[in-house]
């Protein structure tokens, strides 16, 4: 993948093994020394079309030539080729009006995690180099996460009888859905705090 531009934070043209260029938003500043490209981000109106749709078996692009917050994804082949380039992936809220102050933030490396790949289970602890979910945090530890051919890959922040590193209930709700699906919402989290909130998704290489 080549970038054409100064490296600041839009939208770019990048360029795949197959030499097919494509535009894709990039963020270059809110984390030093980190390149991350935009593969998802929808509002909570939207999580219709994106609440049961795993990167690794849908192949669902929406409008993937025009990075936009609202309504947008890439193709399986495009998420690859930016995937095979980077060394983790991360979810934010509202990045376009909010940033990342790692507030609602979740960061984890492709080789815990492969996007791509189906999971053995479509419910698991998974190791998280960071997690916040309304101020409730740790680092280097274990978040119970659901991902499977039903299910957008998230975190169930409030899930009775799991028991993972990761503690989200204060200010929580009963199977509170996090970064993703959405069956059950929470407004003191960022992503879900009104319909227009936005989630992300993005790839990126330390």
């Amino acid at each position: 993948m080549v970038i054409h531009q100064e490296a600041f934070n839009g939208i770019y043209n990048v360029v795949d093994k197959q030499n097919i260029s494509f535009p894709v938003y990039c963020d270059f500043g809110s984390e030093p020394g980190v390149a991350w490209t935009l593969i998802q981000s929808h509002s909570l109106q939207n999580n219709v079309a994106f609440k049961s749709k795993a990167f690794y078996l849908h192949d669902v692009p929406i409008n993937q030539d025009s990075p936009e917050w609202n309504n947008y994804r890439l193709s399986t082949s495009r998420m690859k080729s930016i995937q095979d380039v980077s060394t983790h992936w991360r979810a934010t809220c509202n990045f376009a009006t909010e940033g990342v102050d790692f507030r609602d933030y979740w960061r984890v490396s492709l080789k815990i995690l492969d996007l791509l790949k189906e999971p053995a289970s479509g419910g698991f602890c998974l190791w998280s180099e960071f997690v916040n979910i309304r101020g409730n945090e740790c680092a280097n530890c274990t978040v119970w996460t659901a991902y499977s051919s039903v299910h957008s890959l998230h975190i169930d922040s409030w899930y009775q009888g799991v028991v993972c590193d990761f503690e989200g209930r204060a200010g929580g709700v009963s199977n509170e859905d996090d970064f993703g699906f959405y069956a059950t919402t929470n407004t003191a989290f960022r992503c879900t705090s009104s319909m227009s909130s936005t989630s992300q998704f993005w790839l990126g290489s330390f």
